[in-house]
Parts: C-alpha cells; sequence; structure tokens
C-alpha cells in the first residue's frame, strides 16, 4: 500500500518514522525505479515488524486500516474485480491526500477538501469514492482500529434516473446484427435477467444449470447470494444445443475462452442495427423486467427473479410501470355515493285531431 506513482510517473515511498511523522521518498521513473521503491517499501515493513519501526500512538493512518480493510474483504471473498478498483482509488488518490494525520483526527472538512477536485467528476464517481472511504472507516470502528467515523452522517447524493429507451423491437434488431457469441450472451440475459459482467452472467457455468428441475442457479457477488430462474421450455432446449458445442465451463464463450467483456461487441451490434440512442447491455435486465410488469406480472416475483434485496428496491426502480398499475387498481374501487336516479318525463298525450 505504501508504494505510490506520482502523476508526472515518479514512484516513491511514503512511511512514517518511529516518532509517526510522515516521509517521502521518491526514486524517479521507469521500471528500476519501481524495483528500487518496492525494495525499500519492504525494508521499512521488515523494520516495523521488527519493532524498530512504531507505528505513532497517535493513532492508525489511513493507509494502515485500508490494508487491513482489504485483507479482510480477501478472507470473506470479496471479488477480485471489486478489491482491484478499492486499491486503485486508495493508491491513486485517497492515500497520498489523506495519510498527513491519523484517521481519528481526519474530519469531514479534509474529507471535502480532498473531493474537491472530482468535483467536475459524475456523481456517480463520486458516490462511489465516499462509499469506499466511509466502509472503510466504518469497518475501522468495527473492528477497534479506530474511534471516529468522518463519514457518518454523509449520505449518497440522488444521482438522476437514466432513461431506457431501449423496446422489444430494438433488441431485436440488435440480436440479428450480433456476432455469434453475443447473440447467445443476448439471448441469456433476455431469458435470465442476470447483472451482466463478471459479476453475473458472465459467471454462470453450465454446473449451474439444472435440466431436470428447469432453473438455472445464479450467484450474485454484490449480495452473495444465489438464486433460481425458472426458464421456458424453449430456452431449455437452446441451452442443451449450447452445451454440446460448449469448449469451457461457462455459458458464455468465445474461441474457446470465457468471455469477460462484452461492450465493445455491444456497441458495434447496436451501431449496425442503427440504433440511435444510447444503449448497454444492462439496459436488457431493464427491458427483461419492465415487459414483466407491464403484462402484470407480480412485484415481489419480478424482484426475486432480478435478485433486488427488497420489493422496495423494485418498485422504486420501475416507479413509472407501477404508477400505470397503481391507476388501474384505483379504478376497481367503487364509489360509496348511490348517483340519484333521473325523474321519467311525463308524456302529454295527443289529441285526437292531432293524432290524425
Amino acid at each position: 500500500m505504501s508504494v505510490h506513482r506520482k502523476k508526472d510517473g515518479r514512484w516513491y515511498v511514503s512511511y512514517r518514522d518511529e516518532n509517526g511523522r510522515q516521509h517521502i521518498k521518491v526514486f524517479g521513473r521507469g521500471p528500476e525505479a519501481k524495483k528500487q521503491a518496492q525494495a525499500f517499501d519492504l525494508e521499512i515493513k521488515a523494520l516495523k515488524k521488527a519493532g524498530k519501526l512504531q507505528i505513532s500512538s497517535t493513532g492508525v493512518y489511513l493507509d494502515e486500516l485500508a490494508q487491513a480493510y482489504i485483507n479482510d474483504r480477501k478472507i470473506n471473498g470479496c471479488s477480485e474485480k471489486f478489491l482491484k478498483e478499492l486499491a486503485s482509488f486508495l493508491n491513486n488518490h485517497a492515500l497520498p491526500a489523506l495519510t498527513h494525520k491519523p484517521v481519528d483526527e481526519l474530519s469531514y472538512s479534509d474529507i471535502l477538501a480532498f473531493m474537491e477536485k472530482y468535483r467536475t467528476r459524475s456523481i456517480a464517481t463520486r458516490n462511489r469514492y465516499m462509499g469506499y472511504l466511509k466502509a472503510i472507516f466504518r469497518w475501522g470502528i468495527k473492528h477497534g482500529y479506530t474511534r471516529k467515523n468522518p463519514l457518518e452522517n454523509w449520505k449518497k447524493k440522488k444521482e438522476p434516473r437514466r432513461k431506457v429507451l431501449l423496446t422489444v423491437e430494438d433488441l431485436k434488431k440488435i440480436y440479428q446484427h450480433a456476432a455469434p457469441h453475443l447473440k447467445w450472451a443476448i439471448e441469456c440475459e433476455w431469458n435470465l435477467g442476470a447483472r451482466p459482467g463478471p459479476s453475473e452472467l458472465l459467471s454462470i457455468k453450465w454446473e449451474h444449470v439444472d435440466f431436470d428441475r428447469g432453473v438455472v442457479w445464479i450467484y450474485s457477488s454484490k449480495t452473495r447470494t444465489w438464486r433460481d430462474i425458472p426458464i421456458s421450455d424453449h430456452f431449455r432446449q437452446r441451452l442443451l444445443e449450447m452445451k454440446k458445442k460448449a469448449k469451457t465451463p461457462y455459458l458464455i464463450e468465445y474461441n474457446g475462452r470465457p468471455v469477460k467483456k462484452l461492450r465493445r461487441s455491444f456497441q458495434t451490434a447496436c451501431r449496425k442495427a442503427g440504433i440511435k440512442y444510447p444503449c448497454r447491455m444492462y439496459d436488457i435486465r431493464h427491458l427483461f423486467a419492465s415487459v414483466m410488469l407491464a403484462g402484470g406480472a407480480d412485484l415481489a416475483a419480478v424482484s426475486k427473479l432480478l435478485g433486488h434485496s427488497s420489493t422496495q428496491m423494485t418498485a422504486d426502480t420501475y416507479y413509472e410501470l407501477l404508477k400505470d398499475e397503481k391507476q388501474k387498481a384505483i379504478r376497481l374501487i367503487p364509489p360509496l355515493e348511490v348517483p340519484e336516479r333521473p325523474q321519467e318525463e311525463k308524456v302529454i298525450p295527443l289529441k285526437k285531431q292531432e293524432q290524425r
């Protein structure tokens, strides 16, 4: 965690002496400088382990706390992708700016000053950065490393809801222009509604398909839970056909290798299909849920299929669709007041001469 790289390409090591004072030693640029920085970092760690370089009595610093947090996440089976993203954020952004004092001395103002240079980034990015730090601080208190969380009262800023424009007709166009491996991935996504990418869709293996029961088991690295998705007879037959051709343990493969990304091939298919609006693989998952809810499917059932933690989350995500359902439900309520019957009009009989 102590070896860093400056924006100008120079490698450096951030460490503290026996009195807790922070120091930075720069080694220059290039592979050789990186090796020297790593060797020096190992030397510092060895001294610290031998008790010759002690942590300041004023408390733990963010780099030490973050390393302990990452080690804990590894033991608890956190995804490698998440850990890499977290380590990149810490090494390239947070640690160079927030290791000037112990964590218990960091204030909310310190965090805001650090985040100031990211004010032009998207709301999602800023929320993610603050979320990383809050999780580390909260973990530190829980395990006795620290006593204070400078982000205790921070809450995520509401992100603008993204309008999903994908329709079933446009999805069919994309499917027709997709490469073979993408075509199969789209078919799986449309029938399973999984989170696209390695977190779910690209991690499904053939051993997760129960042909006898007619279900596919999906493990979510996000929620660390399994859920079973019933499959139609048609899709079950397609799975049997594709399994005979499979060269890997994974449902989605390309040239005998598991697929790790679909973004580029999906964008190519969208371009060939003439799709003019922004579209992602994730939009298929949204369409999967939207079609079911618009057709009157039970909210709780759709929520379970999507792997949401609660029906409230599903309701919030698909509010516009459910708004129509609410209106339909309200129309079923009969009025309490009884409408008045209109008075019958009196018929005036015609005189005999008029009848003639």
